[in-house]
């Protein structure tokens, strides 16, 4: 990964241990861990549930994130429909992205394969998810909202892919129509993850997904968590 500039330097940067020094040299692991230290509020604030149909509840304290599914939200049906995504843009942009497109695999009912991190346009690093994010949580943590592999299935490798741009501030009967995409191929590939799915009138059980994902689901790679709580508390 690429050193950061002025990398070589004094100042208060001589104290933090081996493993946090060499997360900095990524640009994404530096962003990523002051992040994550600015973060752990509202992470503790979004796990407070609310049973109503709003998207953000206050107790008088501040505003936090309501991420419990209704009564009428339903377990995901099993498809052999699957769904590659290139999250492009800023550390910000792609954590908001690839909640998109955890929300969009709920609306076309596809697996979503794990996300490629953009590595040319903004940040020229080799970062990978799993480098970035904690993958086996991000897994675990939406297995009762959407299926998501690693990886598509050997048999599917080769074969030839649909290429999809979703069109911006789309709503659901959108993505209904986007289904027919699977009607002549089993994967669909998504080149950028930017859908901005906020404010056009999703089901609510939708964004309540898309909070779930973002607050509880996304979280940063264990060294990455431990640079940011190091900053945090130093």
């Amino acid at each position: 990964m690429a050193n950061p500039r002025g990398g070589g330097g004094g100042g208060a940067r001589h104290h933090l241990p081996l493993r946090p020094r060499r997360l900095l040299r990524s640009p994404i692991s530096r962003c990523a861990g002051l992040l994550a230290a600015s973060a752990a509020l509202l992470l503790v604030l979004s796990l407070r549930q609310e049973p109503n149909e709003q998207l953000w509840g206050s107790d008088g304290y501040g505003s936090h994130a309501c991420v419990t599914p209704t009564s009428r939200y339903m377990a995901p049906k099993g498809s052999e429909r699957y769904m590659t995504v290139r999250s492009n843009g800023g550390l910000n942009q792609m954590r908001t992205g690839i909640c998109d497109m955890v929300a969009v695999a709920r609306l076309v009912n596809a697996t979503l394969v794990i996300p490629q991190l953009d590595k040319r346009s903004f940040w020229q690093d080799t970062s990978t998810f799993k480098d970035i994010f904690n993958e086996p949580r991000f897994i675990k943590a939406l297995e009762g909202d959407v299926s998501i592999v690693n990886d598509l299935p050997q048999s599917l490798q080769s074969v030839p892919r649909a290429r999809k741009h979703f069109t911006s501030w789309s709503g659901a009967s959108y993505y209904e129509e986007v289904k027919q995409l699977w009607k002549d191929h089993k994967v669909v590939h998504i080149p950028k993850s930017d859908s901005r799915l906020a404010n056009n009138g999703l089901p609510i059980d939708i964004q309540r997904l898309r909070c779930r994902c973002l607050y509880q689901a996304l979280r940063f790679s264990d060294p990455i968590e431990n640079l940011g709580k190091a900053w945090a508390f130093s």
